[in-house]
């Protein structure tokens, strides 16, 4: 068994084995010395091993190392080499510095590294130069080598300028490389290194070159730092570089330009670079921004150098300068043949030779802005046809401002000497014929950069289609906006500036002007017109004299000479008269004057149509009126384009109201205003009221036409629709006529009547009419001052006047004819003045509560308005209370200060609280007791009971109308008093100052009368004599009384109504022979009066007097009685009431003192 086959079972066996404890000490010791031997094994296993390798690997190299220098010789020979970029830069007189990068493609599968070396650089067998080639790394495969900063020393300077010379000039480069090389290859991870020397390297090696740089790309031409004496440009180039070679700097270039070709009287242009200018972007890097950003048909993102050339434009040679320019200024680029200097091409000496007349073909790209941009033509000025000629050519004057562009730069002035053109004038497409200049003058041709030149010329158009096309051009700048007008061909311009005279022949000209057409007219006013009324009276018309201004806002000036126009309605194109003057447009504002007649057509009745009569009334109301006219004729009837430029053209404008101010009806003065408020039938109760409103009046008024108008007119009869105004503008109502006569004198100052013979309800459209009509007849009614009335009519309602005017045109039907009027309306102040004067009063019957009175009184209305109120239920107070209410059943008021007298029922009724009150009252009123005989004031006030009608409850609510309310001896003056004589009986001996006394009694009512008690003073006269009539007159009346007449025990006295007198009593046999009794009087007993002292002067002075023929006596107290039903108390006093002895009075004197009962 081997030493392995033991070492096996012994590890197969202790797998087997469990672990040992920590007593095991022997099997520790056991398994030590395994591990030993176990090592031991190994060690000499590996040394067997390695010295087997060793020897092998000692064998090989032995091998390789005498082969080594074939190997690498063939090695080398195999590697493909190119360059992929050539960097050349820092270039001196006899060097330059190279940054090279190189692509190795290697066919050996070791590792190797060439030391450094130096390369030699042939061309076309000549050696150029050579350069050093750091330490290389090659590896299997392709290996990209780079050497930075190597000096490549030119060895040959003929040999250098004609390699740089070919690759400046041609597509592709072919060259030698050659140089002695020393390799290591390494082996075994490095482990061995095996190394040859002087290994031969000899490489053609072939690259694209500059191709002349053939692909100039001119980008931009920049000539703002042109002078006045010279043409400075910079312009900026991209150049393709074909080749790998990149050159920086290429040095300070100078450059040649000619046009069209090279040539002798060519040269257009010396330019030259910076010296810093390089070819760093060698073909596939990406281009200079500026480059790559260029867009055009031409990729140049990749390979593309800026090159910013900088040099003075020449014109020593006219004719080439002049083409080059027109050119450019042409939209179209220009051959350009750029020719690098000799002898010094650039400021670099190295490449100097390589770079001389080196030709680039380019071309200049046409000018962005060609020289003539927009065209502004500021006057079109058409001249009037020539006869013979008129439809072959017209001559047109225009003023033009041109917005160019000049070649030259901002800084550097081109004036403009001459121009002329050639071109077609296109509108909408069609051609209008070939325009070409006569004359030009050139105001301001100064051109510097872009500027507006401005140029008048005289041009010539000579039609196409013997001008009809022309004329519709016309026709579309007369009704359109704006027109469109292109100039399509070519001019010739002749300028002067730092290049010498310049002559640009043929510059393309195409530039469409957007004209600012006539709108049609549609700013046209007429500023004035008349009808001077001066025509033919036989002639069923009117002349008309106008003055029109026209805005022009086009560019056209036309001399259209004397036309003629049809004048018509817009609306109906109803024609209404005929217009012709003389018309010569230019921009701007233009007034013409044009005469004509007014004959519109007239109806079986002689009435013009509404709508004519509409358009009168329009103007008459101070709106305007659309109105045509149509272009019926021309002065050129055989001129084409005239024709049709003008002929049917329809101008529309608004023909203006009259000035604002005006008032065709004006001072309207009321005479007389009828009105009558009574309930609305049912049919006719609105929503808003139960009143009906009547109204009819009686006005005058001033009715002119405006100083326009003098024609004759005759208004026989008008309707009205109006609104009624308070004077705060507040909304009454409206008032609406049927047609009524009036009476209208022109020659008197427009004199105007209108007495309405019927009267028109006042329509209320809602509850604001209601109030304010409210309103108004409470000022009416109560104001003491004027109040207002405005007439306003509104047109947008269909309100105004509505009159028939006869003219010798027609009858024209007016309508809408504007009315504000403001007539002034006196108020009723209340009836306060003069006041109202109570006629009579009657009592009519008596009932418990109250007394039922008839009443007769009188007023005067100052106002105008004559009223109708209906039924009115009226209250009296008396010193603040309320008596009763009067009831007139018809409330009419005459006007203008004529009496009214009215009469009703007066129910006195006073409250039971006011019954003290309602005593003065009556005893005022039977014997002004507490107003010493004079008449008492009272109110009458209304209310909203007095009335049902809503309209003229607020006015009654506000009437208080103040009054005297005469005693009863000036309402009953046959029947003053109610006592008239007292007949004194001689009193019993035994009862000497007890008299019976019988009083003689009235009644002037319709009432009977009940005196139930008295208590009266007796007050004899003092001093009575007897007046020049016959009649006692008391001078002075005793002032202590002579007796009181208060029976305790009073027999009621009956007076019937209607009493003119009778005896309350009689005292003796057969008295009631002698004197008239009151119905149930006595015959035989007399109540007595008490005196107070039979012997006082009083009582002395009555028994003298009485015995002597009468006394007058003053009575002083009170009467309760009842009138009718009525219980009511008096307080009574009486003067000069006739006392006498009865049995004398009956038998021996007269005991009427008086008629009156004095």
């Amino acid at each position: 068994m081997t030493n392995d086959q033991e070492l096996e079972l012994d590890e197969r066996f202790a797998s087997h084995e469990p672990l040992l404890g920590l007593h095991d000490a022997p099997s520790k010791q056991k398994d030590e010395k395994k591990k030993k031997k176990t090592k031991m094994y190994y060690f000499r296993r590996f040394m067997t091993v390695s010295g087997a390798v060793f020897l092998l690997l000692y064998v090989s190299y032995r091998a390789v190392s005498s082969q080594m220098s074939r190997v690498a010789a063939k090695a080398i020979e195999d590697t493909v080499m190119n360059i992929e970029q050539m960097e050349l830069s820092h270039p001196e007189s006899n060097f330059v510095t190279l940054n090279l990068r190189l692509s190795l493609i290697a066919m050996s599968s070791f590792p190797a590294m060439i030391d450094a070396t130096t390369f030699a650089i042939g061309y076309k067998d000549v050696l150029v130069g050579s350069f050093q080639a750091p330490v290389m790394h090659i590896r299997h495969g392709i290996n990209e080598q780079v050497f930075p900063h190597s000096m490549l020393e030119i060895q040959d300077k003929k040999a250098w300028d004609q390699f740089a010379g070919d690759m400046m000039r041609l597509s592709q480069i072919q060259y030698e490389i050659r140089s002695t090389l020393t390799i290591h290859v390494q082996m075994l991870g490095g482990l061995v290194t095996l190394s040859a020397s002087g290994i031969p390297l000899h490489k053609t090696m072939t690259f694209k070159g500059m191709d002349g740089l053939q692909d100039m790309h001119i980008a931009q031409v920049n000539m703002d730092n042109s002078t006045q004496k010279q043409v400075l440009a910079s312009i900026k180039t991209c150049v393709h570089n074909p080749s790998i070679t990149t050159i920086r700097p290429v040095g300070a270039l100078c450059l040649h330009a000619h046009y069209p070709r090279v040539g002798k009287g060519t040269l257009v242009a010396h330019l030259k670079t910076s010296a810093n200018t390089s070819l760093s972007i060698a073909n596939g890097q990406p281009s200079h921004p500026f480059c790559a950003s260029l867009q055009g048909t031409k990729d140049m993102r990749k390979g593309y150098n800026l090159l910013v050339l900088q040099g003075e434009m020449l014109g020593v040679n006219v004719e080439a300068i002049s083409g080059l320019i027109a050119k450019y200024l042409s939209n179209v680029s220009a051959a350009l043949t750029v020719v690098t200097c000799d002898p010094q091409a650039t400021s670099v000496s190295l490449y100097n030779q390589a770079m001389k007349n080196l030709t680039i073909k380019s071309s200049l790209p046409p000018q962005k802005d060609p020289l003539v941009g927009n065209m502004f033509l500021r006057d079109i000025s058409l001249h009037s046809p020539v006869k013979g000629k008129e439809n072959d050519t017209v001559r047109l004057d225009t003023a033009v401002l041109v917005e160019a562009t000049s070649p030259l730069g901002p800084n550097s002035v081109l004036t403009i000497t001459d121009v002329h053109m050639n071109v077609s004038l296109i509108s909408a497409g069609i051609a209008l014929g070939t325009l070409s200049t006569m004359s030009v003058d050139i105001i301001d041709g100064e051109l510097v950069g872009r500027s507006n030149i401005s140029v008048k010329c005289l041009t010539k158009l000579d039609f196409a289609e013997r001008g009809k096309a022309f004329g519709r051009f016309v026709r579309a700048s007369v009704v359109e906006e704006k027109v469109p007008l292109t100039l399509a061909g070519n001019m010739n311009v002749v300028c002067q500036g730092a290049l010498g005279t310049i002559k640009l022949f043929g510059l393309p000209l195409r530039t469409t002007a957007l004209l600012s057409g006539m709108n049609n007219f549609k700013d046209v006013t007429v500023q004035s017109f008349s009808l001077p009324g001066t025509g033919n009276t036989t002639e069923h018309d009117e002349l008309i004299q106008a003055k029109v201004e026209i805005r022009n806002p086009s560019v056209f000036t036309v001399s259209i000479g004397t036309f003629s126009m049809d004048l018509s309605l817009n609306a109906s194109r109803e024609k209404f008269g005929e217009l012709h003057g003389t018309m010569n447009l230019a921009p701007g504002r233009n007034t013409l004057e044009m005469n004509g007649h007014l004959k519109p057509t007239l109806d079986a009745a002689g009435q013009v149509s509404d709508a004519v009569a509409g358009f009168f009334s329009s103007y008459l109301n101070g709106k305007s009126s659309q109105v045509v006219v149509d272009v019926s004729g021309t002065q050129y009837s055989n001129c084409v384009w005239m024709q049709e430029a003008l002929v049917g053209l329809s101008i529309g404008t608004r023909f203006p109201g009259v000035g604002k101010g005006f008032q065709m009806i004006s001072k309207i003065k009321m005479n007389q205003l009828d009105v009558i408020l009574d309930e609305s039938p049912p049919g006719e109760r609105g929503l808003v009221t139960n009143t009906r409103m009547q109204v009819r009046t009686d006005m005058k008024a001033k009715v002119k036409m405006p100083n326009a108008i003098g024609i004759p007119l005759q208004i026989s009869n008008l309707s009205v629709a109006l609104s009624l105004e308070n004077e705060n503008r507040q909304h009454l109502g409206t008032l609406v006529s049927a047609r009524e006569s009036c009476e209208f004198n022109q020659t008197d100052d427009g004199a105007f009547l209108l007495n309405m013979s019927h009267y028109y309800s006042i329509g209320f459209s809602d509850y604001d009419d209601v109030r304010g009509m409210s309103g108004f007849i409470e000022s009416l009614l109560t104001k003491n001052e004027s109040i207002m009335m405005r007439l306003k009519s509104d047109a947008s309602a269909n309100q105004g006047a509505f009159p028939d005017v006869g003219t010798r045109m027609g009858m024209l039907a007016l309508r809408n004819i504007p009315v504000d009027g403001e007539p002034l309306i006196s108020a009723m102040d209340s009836f306060c003045h003069p006041p109202v004067k109570i006629l009579s009063i009657d009592i009519r019957q008596g009932s418990k509560l109250s007394m039922m009175m008839s009443m007769e009184f009188t007023l005067q209305n100052p106002s105008i308005v004559q009223a109708k109120l209906g039924s009115l239920v009226l209250d009296v107070y008396f010193d603040g209370a309320r008596m009763g209410s009067a009831t007139m059943l018809d409330f009419s008021l005459n006007c203008c200060g004529k009496p009214t007298i009215l009469r009703g029922s007066f129910e006195y009724k006073p409250l039971p609280s006011d019954l003290a009150t309602a005593e003065r009252f009556l005893s005022n009123f039977v014997c002004g007791y507490f107003t010493h005989g004079f008449s008492q004031k009272i109110i009458i006030r209304g209310s909203a009971e007095s009335t049902p009608l809503d309209l003229l409850q607020p006015a009654m609510k506000a009437l208080s109308i103040p009054t005297k309310l005469p005693v009863l001896a000036e309402l009953f003056p046959s029947t003053p008093t109610l006592v008239t004589s007292s007949l004194l009986y001689i009193p019993s001996i035994f009862h000497l100052t007890r008299i019976p006394t019988s009083l003689e009694l009235r009644n002037p009512f319709s009432e009977s009368i009940m005196v139930t008690a008295l208590d009266m003073e007796l007050y004899p006269c003092e001093d009575q004599i007897l007046g020049d009539d016959g009649k006692l007159v008391c001078k002075k009346y005793f002032d202590d009384s002579l007796a009181r007449f208060a029976p305790a025990d009073f027999d009621p006295i009956f007076i019937p109504a209607n009493t003119n007198g009778c005896f309350s009593c009689c005292h003796g046999s057969h008295c009631g022979d002698h004197v008239a009794l009151c119905p149930h009087a006595s015959a035989s007993q007399c109540m007595n009066a008490d005196m107070q002292n039979f012997l006082s002067p009083e009582a002395i002075a009555t028994i003298i007097h009485s015995l002597s023929g009468g006394l007058l006596m003053r009575v002083n107290g009170t009467i309760r009685a009842s009138i009718g039903d009525y219980d009511t108390r008096l307080c009574y006093q009486q003067d000069d009431l006739f006392v006498a002895i009865a049995n004398l009075c009956i038998y021996l004197i007269d005991c009427n003192n008086d008629d009156d009962g004095a």
